[in-house]
């Protein structure tokens, strides 16, 4: 499927560094985003690893002699979480200024007609198909109280523990990504973005800037921009791909 993309990381107003990593492999269409968590220099370590694991994971994929395979794609990108968590690991336990670091993780892979997409944490996966839809639910504290009832919609935005996630790769022994499968229109957009876009605005806004642009850069830089606008401290950083109609 024929499809353009762009990409665009932003270290916000607040920050001294900027620890979110993005790549993408046009070949194999596939997008990745990972938000490191650990401060100083631990946290951009952990998402450079974790990005170069992935998209290793990938690559390997489809040099193989075999077709590449929603299942074998899925299969690959859990290999890949395991293997990059393991190496994660292992530099926090040999470098003590890395210790505690790891990532959040999101991607997905266009393979003909199927999306696969997958995440760890509270960086998102959206599709714009005329109207927004989350296709992720994050891995935080916020997001457990939400699902509960022990927290609403409403408050949900002022919540102080609201970057807290409860999974993350290389914060634990083991980690799995959720990894899902849907079909693709003609037309979609779809994108990834770490939690210093939607802390500060929300699914409205953000549906609202993707209908008034023309362009899936004019989309990401707008967006960029309204969220410094409204007050974001992170990093903020987006990976958007539109299909062809």
């Amino acid at each position: 499927m024929d499809m353009e993309s762009y990409g665009v990381t932003d270290i916000g107003s607040r920050r001294q560094n900027n620890e979110d990593v993005w790549a993408e492999l046009p070949d194999c269409q596939f997008y990745i985003l990972a938000d490191g968590l650990g401060g100083h220099q631990g946290g951009e370590v952990a998402a450079k690893e974790a990005v170069m694991g992935l998209c290793d994971a990938i690559d390997t994929l489809f040099l193989s002699d075999e077709k590449p395979t929603a299942a074998k794609a899925s299969h690959a990108i859990e290999s890949g979480v395991k293997h990059v968590n393991k190496a994660i690991r292992g530099l926090a336990l040999q470098h003590q200024e890395l210790a505690g670091m790891g990532t959040t993780m999101c991607c997905f892979l266009i393979l003909e007609n199927t999306l696969i997409y997958a995440h760890i944490g509270d960086s998102r996966v959206y599709r714009f198909r005329g109207k927004l839809e989350r296709l992720t639910q994050d891995h935080s504290l916020r997001q457990k109280l939400l699902s509960s009832g022990d927290l609403d919609e409403t408050s949900a935005s002022k919540f102080p523990y609201k970057n807290i996630v409860t999974r993350a790769i290389g914060t634990t022994p083991t980690v799995s990504a959720e990894i899902k499968t849907s079909p693709i229109h003609k037309g979609d957009i779809y994108f990834l973005c770490s939690d210093g876009l939607t802390d500060s605005l929300s699914d409205l806004q953000i549906e609202e800037i993707l209908k008034n642009s023309s362009s899936i850069k004019e989309a990401s830089l707008d967006l960029v921009e309204a969220a410094k606008a409204a007050g974001s401290s992170d990093n903020i950083t987006i990976v958007m791909v539109k299909t062809s109609a």
